[in-house]
């Protein structure tokens, strides 16, 4: 079972933005709206681009190379090409820091 790990900074993290980072050898994507912080796979499930190469709208992350698009809050597919939803991970927030379990 994995345990939370420190993934990034709250400052560096302002709303309205995201990053990528790697926790336990994995891709995750940190983003922060005004629902609060969330990790989800950083990889497009329709073809593996990176999905921080993309774009943020409200809690939309958009893919930058065929524009699917996926749910920040729950990881769901919300425009096609895509079909199949990112894994999302746990997120939780201790102070300055931000910690990612990973989905089991």
């Amino acid at each position: 079972m994995s345990d939370f790990v420190k993934a990034a900074k709250v400052a560096e993290i302002p709303e309205g933005s995201f990053k990528s980072v790697e926790v336990d050898f994995e891709r995750i994507v940190i983003v922060h709206t005004a629902d609060g912080f969330f990790a989800l796979a950083d990889e497009c499930t329709h073809d593996g681009e990176p999905i921080s190469t993309g774009s943020l709208k409200k809690n939309e992350l958009i893919c930058s190379r065929h524009g699917a698009r996926f749910d920040v809050r729950n990881g769901e597919v919300t425009r096609a090409p895509a079909i199949v939803p990112l894994d999302k991970h746990e997120v939780k927030v201790e102070g300055d820091d931000i910690f990612v379990k990973l989905a089991e």
